[in-house]
Parts: C-alpha cells; structure tokens; sequence
C-alpha cells in the first residue's frame, strides 16, 4: 500500500454559503418590560383557545401581532435588521417593500417537546426574536437534507460503533445541522425555505419567550420593470 503524505499544500474553496443572520433589537428591554405579560396573557393563558387543535402557536390563528400599534417600535426595529440584512447579502434594499404577513408568539416551557423540523413555504424571509431566554433554552437548529461534498453514498453518516465511520469528526463540510444559541434580545433571520427544528441540550430553567414569523419582499413603486422579486400587491387585482 502506497503512503500517503498527511499535509500537502493545497487550497480550499468555501463556495455559495448560507448566510443566517442575528442583529440586536435595540428596543429590546423597554418592549420586554411593557409587553411580556401581555403578550403571554394574549396567546400562552388565554382561556378561549383550543388547546386540544393546537400543535403550534400558529394554530390558534392568533398571528397578527405586527398589527397592534403598541409593538410598532419593536417591529421598526425587526425591519431594520431585514433590510441590514439584505445589505450582507448585497441587496440593494431601497428598492424593496419589507411586508410582514406573519407574527405569533411563541413559549417554550420545561414540558414542552421540542419543535420538530419543517420550513415556512409562504413567505421569503422567516424570523425568530428571542424576548426571554438563557443558556438552558433550546437551540435554533438549521437542517440540509443534501450534502454535496458528500461526494459517496452515506460517507457522512455514523453508527454507534466509530471503527465502521469513515468521518474522524463533524466539521462546516461535513455535517447536515447547524446549532444557534437563542441570545435574549437578538433576532434571526433566515431563508424561510430553510429546513429548522429546536434542539433541547440541557434542563430549561426558564420559559424561552419569543415572536416569530414571516416576511414576505416586494418591489417598491417605481422598480416595476425589475423582472426580479415580485410585482407589489397594490397592483393585484383580486378576480
């Protein structure tokens, strides 16, 4: 058998990476001490919900709350990170209309199982703001169900005996989830087609207490030509 030299010179091309982004909520700690208790009271101890049809937030239909005036200046804020957003990815963002078509609170407490993986089909961009929540609250895990560099069938996956893998260890080329810490006052943003689920790693010592939603990008009056994103819908006609 032929030796095999452990460090040759070589380069590696990091090509078409995901970007998801957290920014900062900066109007976050007066908007947690006005509103938490109503925003539980509103959808986590309602008495008028059907708790037995309810296998998410969204269920109860309650997924409005960038409509409440009283949460504008949170929702200024989550739009400002949108747009930063597009920045990264080198969007001119002035040419688009930012619409947020969903919004629901969402509470995660020490019974609760985690929340299994799916994606968010209706809208472009998908966000996660994390109101209240600490080192044991469950983490934002992101999913791919293909992997290209994994080059042979099932190259990437492992058993429970390590002599039959063929991987040493898990690493940004290899692995199919990404974990993201839920930081009390941040956001993130993310491609709403992404597969995501939430990852218990430890005893939830506290209610992780967040808003989550959709949003959905459109061209801004006088872009109309632009082939890209998608016409405004107050130029819809409804037949």
């Amino acid at each position: 058998m032929q030796d095999t030299k452990e460090n040759l010179n070589h380069q590696v091309y990091e090509i078409f990476p995901t970007v998801i982004y957290r920014g900062e909520i900066e109007c976050h700690q007066e908007f947690k001490e006005k509103y938490l208790e109503e925003l539980c009271q509103y959808w986590h101890w309602a008495p008028d919900l059907p708790r037995d049809e309810m296998t998410s937030p969204e269920n109860s239909g309650r997924y409005f709350l960038h409509h409440n005036e009283n949460y504008k200046e949170f929702f200024d804020c989550l739009v400002d990170n949108v747009r930063q957003y597009l920045r990264v990815l080198g969007v001119d963002e002035s040419k688009l209309n930012v619409y947020i078509t969903k919004s629901w609170l969402n509470i995660q407490d020490s019974e609760c199982p985690e929340i299994k993986m799916h994606n968010h089909n209706c809208s472009d961009i998908s966000f996660c703001y994390y109101m209240q929540s600490n080192e044991t609250s469950d983490k934002l895990c992101f999913h791919r169900k293909e992997n290209p560099n994994e080059v042979s069938g099932f190259m990437f996956q492992t058993t429970v005996n390590p002599d039959n893998n063929l991987i040493t260890c898990y690493n940004k080329y290899n692995c199919s989830k990404y974990t993201v810490s839920p930081i009390e006052g941040t956001v993130i943003l993310f491609p709403s087609l992404m597969l995501h689920s939430t990852l218990n790693t430890m005893h939830r010592n506290i209610n992780r207490i967040g808003i989550a939603g959709d949003i959905t990008l459109t061209l801004r009056e006088g872009n109309e030509k632009s082939e890209f994103s998608r016409i405004d819908p107050s130029t819809w006609r409804k037949c």
